[in-house]
């Protein structure tokens, strides 16, 4: 059994590779094709565009697993069958069953991996890549340190340390020069609420008047300021969902419901992010019927074709139906639920025709 096992694993190797290096190579020239569009605006170089395309790989990766998953196994799978390997595997006493209890479980390692990069790796480098970005194409003269994010407007200097779920600002200083050089003021806030981006609400503010050699100080629970960034900069500070982490996206649900502000995009966001390693178990099960129900005979190349429909069909129902869910104000984990709950029980059926 273990020979059928290591067997069963190469063989999957083999097929999940090329379809992985093939669509993530693909994928990879879509994106920089249109990054090289953007070359020459504000600061944006052709080296920037290929660090961003760089440091979004990981992204594409997860996006792609489940595509991956189906194709691959169909390979994998495909290829034992068209070399009689399988019905031979059969015939020493190894059930269908059996076989497709190993495939997943080398998928369920693929699954975790999957994971793991959706939790771990691709949320820092999304926003390291997208604040990079946005920086260079903003054209505002903004800089980001180590330190934070520095933006200046006439004497004013203003640094945000970080921005928390990719849309609260913490860690807020605020340096205002008078005439002379010297300065005048200074303000720091722990966080700050932009649902206006023209005037943020500044929380647990302490604040510096200083005079000459002397100076005052006051707190403060609350405090309006005038914002001087402008919308190019306020992009600079908007993380998009896909950049933020299942966690991240969770607990911000949870601030814009508190709020009583409408969190149903988040929602989506953080339900596809939690479907997606299902999506992609999901497709190692699509693919086994692939290989013992009508098209057990086929050739690779139909195979794959018909695998390709399936999964692009289940991604443009996916879109459709969160499309369609936004409209009539339907639960955003209903509008996820509901295609991989068809595909699964369409599969149950299959499965049950085919093996």
């Amino acid at each position: 059994m273990k020979i059928f096992h290591r067997h069963i694993g190469a063989s999957l190797v083999r097929g999940y590779v090329p379809v992985f290096l093939i669509l993530l190579s693909v994928f990879s020239l879509i994106v920089l094709v249109d990054e090289i569009d953007e070359v020459g605006k504000g600061d944006y170089t052709f080296i920037k565009a290929t660090e961003y395309l760089t440091l979004t790989t990981p992204s594409r990766i997860v996006f792609l697993a489940p595509f991956v998953a189906l194709l691959g196994s169909i390979l994998a799978l495909g290829g034992l069958a068209n070399g009689r390997e399988l019905i031979a595997m059969q015939a020493s006493g190894i059930s269908p069953f059996q076989i497709a209890a190993m495939v997943m479980k080398y998928g369920l390692v693929f699954i975790l991996g999957v994971v793991a990069m959706e939790q771990f790796v691709t949320p820092p480098l999304d926003q390291q890549a997208f604040f990079a970005r946005s920086l260079a194409l903003s054209e505002s003269g903004a800089y980001q340190s180590k330190q934070g994010f520095w933006f200046k407007d006439g004497r004013q200097y203003v640094r945000i340390q970080k921005v928390l779920y990719g849309k609260i600002p913490q860690g807020i200083d605020i340096f205002e020069f008078g005439e002379d050089g010297q300065l005048s003021r200074y303000v720091h806030a722990q966080e700050a609420n932009v649902d206006d981006p023209q005037t943020w609400v500044l929380r647990q503010v302490q604040q510096k008047m200083i005079h000459g050699h002397t100076f005052s100080k006051s707190y403060a629970e609350e405090m309006d300021w005038t914002s001087p960034l402008r919308q190019q900069e306020m992009r600079v500070l908007t993380l998009p969902t896909s950049a933020l982490s299942t966690a991240d996206l969770y607990h911000y649900v949870k601030i814009l419901d508190r709020k009583g502000q409408n969190s149903v995009r988040y929602e989506l966001a953080f339900w596809e992010k939690v479907f997606r390693p299902l999506n992609t178990g999901l497709m190692i099960l699509v693919s086994i019927p692939f290989v013992f129900g009508p098209l057990r005979t086929a050739t690779t190349g139909k195979r794959i074709l018909m695998g390709s429909m399936t999964g692009l069909g289940y991604y443009l129902a996916i879109q459709v139906l969160e499309q369609v869910g936004g409209l009539l104000g339907l639960s955003p984990v209903m509008t996820v639920m509901v295609p991989f709950g068809s595909l699964l029980g369409a599969t149950a059926i299959f499965w049950r025709q085919s093996v």
